[in-house]
């Protein structure tokens, strides 16, 4: 047999290996969940801010959520006045399965993945001070999913976010405690034998700060680590695999921080943000029918010439 016969015959073999080891369908997925409970803004003395603290109190609560896949976006949006109420964007989908609005149950950690889409979803009830009686205590809850699951070359994104801000002028002088419990979820996952770019990233975004809007100098701050930097997670084709991070506040023991004593007639505006990201992406691999034929036409080849050679 001539070294041409043979680099076929091996070359061959080779393919239909690489059929058998393969694996049946790459895939990626990510995904970011953060909640934000029993949020409140509370005096010195621990009883929460009302509304009769502030002589100015204007503001608004604001949410967005956009998902897409290859292209296709789905987004909506809302602004409230903070006094008025709070916004309740209804989840955005492309693709599929998708699931029910105001849903934040975890997905099943892949594999398998559980399909392809881009999905955001966001809600927010109660609120941070006592308005008209009803006690002080938001609750805000984001998510940001991406998934895909076919053999070609796919993509998904998907961000939501929350953020209030509102100017105020307090009545008395006084410090401002920010306390809240908090749940925080990212996973990123890449299956073994996807194709070359294939990668996975989620991550949490939160934070607030007071800015005195007389010096425009931003005199408090918190953005904890758990609830950003911590979360990221990513996975690329080149470290396959899941990473996952799990973060919750221990019952009894909130996140809380106080901010330096806000004095009376001055006016400053308080920012809160809260996002949640989660993007996927998959490169075309060769469909195992094609790689089978290939090898199978190889095979034949090769076995023909050898009958020749004899």
């Amino acid at each position: 047999m001539t070294t041409f016969y043979k680099s076929v015959l091996a070359t061959a073999a080779f393919v239909a290996a690489g059929i058998a080891s393969a694996p049946a369908q790459a895939s990626t997925f990510a995904s970011a969940i953060l909640d934000i409970n029993n949020f409140r803004l509370l005096h010195g003395s621990g009883a929460a801010y009302s509304t009769a603290d502030f002589t100015i109190l204007q503001g608004t609560n604001d949410a967005h959520a956009t998902a897409s896949l290859n292209g296709i976006f789905a987004a909506d949006a809302s602004s409230i006045p903070i006094l008025t109420g709070t916004p309740n964007v209804l989840r955005q989908c492309v693709g599929g399965p998708c699931l029910a609005d105001n849903n934040f149950t975890r997905f099943p950690s892949p594999p398998p993945v559980p399909g392809t889409f881009g999905h955001a979803d966001q809600d927010l009830t109660g609120a941070s001070i006592t308005i008209n009686g009803n006690p002080a205590g938001a609750h805000a809850r984001t998510r940001a999913d991406a998934s895909t699951a076919l053999n070609a070359v796919a993509s998904g994104n998907s961000d939501v976010g929350t953020s209030t801000t509102f100017r105020f002028t307090l009545g008395a002088a006084d410090t401002m405690t920010v306390e809240f419990d908090a749940a925080a979820f990212t996973q990123a996952f890449v299956s073994m034998g996807s194709g070359p770019n294939a990668n996975a990233n989620a991550r949490l975004s939160w934070s607030i700060n007071i800015v005195d809007l007389t010096t425009q100098l931003r005199i408090f701050e918190f953005a904890p680590s758990e609830l950003n930097e911590f979360s990221v997670r990513s996975r690329t084709d080149g470290a396959p695999g899941l990473s996952t991070y799990d973060f919750a506040t221990v019952p009894g023991t909130p996140f809380s921080a106080i901010s330096p004593l806000l004095t009376a007639g001055t006016s400053y505006q308080i920012t809160i943000q809260h996002n949640t990201l989660a993007n996927a992406l998959q490169q075309e691999l060769p469909e195992p029918d094609s790689l089978a034929v290939l090898a199978a036409g190889m095979l034949a080849m090769s076995l023909a010439l050898r009958r020749r050679q004899s």
